[in-house]
């Protein structure tokens, strides 16, 4: 069964619509992926989050149709998003001071992203893998990303680095840019994602470092095995 199918029995296991075989079997599927049990815990803190309500203080139709869409809405759009645009109209509807129970997503750089990222480097890299548009140009690799992102490609300059290439790649199913570049002494990876995925801070992961940075609508994250000061400073002088 695949995760999207999962995604459309979340709001019945909330509700306890489902039966002890179905529920046993989601339990497992969410204890082992990242994603839905992200998308079960913002699903339900939005449900709690209607139910604490009170009559007076029902919200519109409108606001219901959305939460219930949360099951239904397309692989493609992102849960948090959508949650996160819910509990704001609560807030809105409510005319009281319900918390944003539901963000789009937490600013920090997580161990479990960290993780992620440097597994993601591991297997990706040049080393071990061929790239998929081989180029120290950065507007042919730019080009190659056109299209397939979600956003406008950027490939940024880092300073004393020398950019090798890249490929596609996913971040919690969004497709996003995987750079490589050459620079002191080893081969780093660079994510260029279009949305918030962590503040700017490092943090150890594996063997490695993971930076990351927001430039205006952009986020990068640097990985490699160099301490943290060189990583940064890397990411504080990258051009776009």
């Amino acid at each position: 069964m695949t995760c999207d199918l999962h995604r459309a029995d979340l709001s019945a296991h909330i509700d306890g619509a489902l039966s002890p075989g179905e529920r046993v079997a989601l339990d497992e599927h969410i204890a082992a992926c990242a994603a839905c049990r992200t998308d079960f815990a913002s699903l339900r803190a939005v449900k709690h989050a209607v139910g604490r309500l009170s009559s007076r203080e029902e919200p519109p139709g409108a606001v219901r149709a959305r939460v219930e869409a949360l099951r239904f809405s397309p692989p493609r759009i992102r849960r948090h998003r959508v949650a996160w645009s819910v509990a704001a109209g609560l807030v809105l509807a409510a005319g009281a001071s319900v918390a944003f129970i539901v963000t789009s997503r937490d600013s920090s750089l997580t161990g479990e992203l960290a993780d992620i990222l440097v597994a993601d480097h591991l297997k990706s890299v040049p080393e071990a893998k061929p790239v998929e548009v081989a180029s120290s140009d950065l507007r042919v690799v730019a080009k190659f990303f056109a299209g397939k992102t979600p956003f406008e490609p950027v490939v940024p300059a880092l300073p004393g680095a020398a950019l090798v290439g890249g490929r596609l790649c996913k971040i919690e199913g969004r497709h996003v840019e995987l750079l490589f570049y050459r620079a002191l002494g080893e081969t780093l990876s660079l994510f260029v994602a279009d949305r918030p995925l962590a503040a700017s801070d490092c943090r150890a992961a594996k063997g490695h470092t993971v930076c990351g940075t927001t430039r205006g609508a952009h986020t990068l994250l640097l990985v490699g095995q160099r301490p943290r000061a060189e990583l940064r400073a890397l990411l504080d002088g990258a051009s776009l």
